[in-house]
């Protein structure tokens, strides 16, 4: 099986985009099923913006496929309502899936936004505030799980697992971290707040304490234009 990189978007992805909406204060008194309607029309909207900015993941997948090491491969996963960077990657008109990506569907961990003609197979919406029983086992999530365990270098971008629903992603890893890859994986954390990246940073080693995690303070657009060093330094991207 080739080496892969596993890229973990939390919203640092989307706000570099432009899409900074979040949801109001106020609609925690809403039922969930109208606060869940809510939120799936006002990204749709906010996602067809003029403002809304993808250069940054037009260039992430262009230098992908063009400093991507033989015989490497990358797969990704959010936990974004948005399919921004799925957008993105449909818009490739990919024929045939290309050697460096060994997936062109983006694991929604938390759900998306997006309008299907079949959704029964993808993750439903999962909210900050639910509790981690709120993540139910679907076959969008099952089939990222499976992927994940055997593997062993992870990005992770604008993410702090500080939510119930995103704590409860590592505890399932760590109930495997013994007998499986995952357990001495090796994480790259990037984040521009310093205080998330650390406490990103305490909850992987938490969970995996055999893990390597490696900190990067900066916004995901400016570690793109530095050619990712640090990823560089396991040699899945060249130097």
């Amino acid at each position: 099986m080739a080496p892969c990189v596993d890229w973990f978007f939390g919203r640092g992805l989307s706000i570099g985009c432009g899409l900074r909406w979040s949801v109001p204060e106020d609609w925690a008194m809403l039922d969930r099923p109208v606060l869940v309607n809510r939120i799936v029309e006002v990204i749709r909207h906010e996602m067809e913006q003029p403002h809304i900015d993808t250069t940054d993941i037009k260039e992430f997948l262009s230098f992908l496929a063009r400093r991507t090491t033989v015989p490497w491969q990358h797969q990704f996963h959010t936990t974004n309502w948005d399919y921004l960077l799925q957008r993105e990657i449909s818009a490739l008109k990919l024929c045939l899936q290309p050697r460096w990506c060994a997936n062109t569907h983006v694991y929604h961990l938390n759900g998306t936004v997006e309008n299907l003609d079949d959704n029964q197979h993808r993750s439903a919406i999962v909210l900050e505030s639910d509790p981690a029983s709120a993540r139910t086992s679907t076959t969008e999530s099952n089939t990222a799980f499976s992927k994940i365990i055997w593997n062993k270098t992870f990005v992770i971008v604008g993410m702090s697992f500080e939510c119930e629903v995103d704590k409860f992603i590592l505890h399932s890893l760590n109930k495997v971290q013994d007998d499986l890859p995952i357990g001495e994986s090796h994480w790259i954390l990037v984040n521009p707040d310093a205080n998330a990246l650390e406490a990103s940073s305490q909850r992987i080693q938490g969970a995996l304490p055999h893990a390597k995690v490696v900190k990067v303070a900066s916004l995901f657009g400016d570690w793109l234009r530095s050619e990712l060093p640090e990823l560089q330094a396991t040699c899945a991207v060249d130097a």
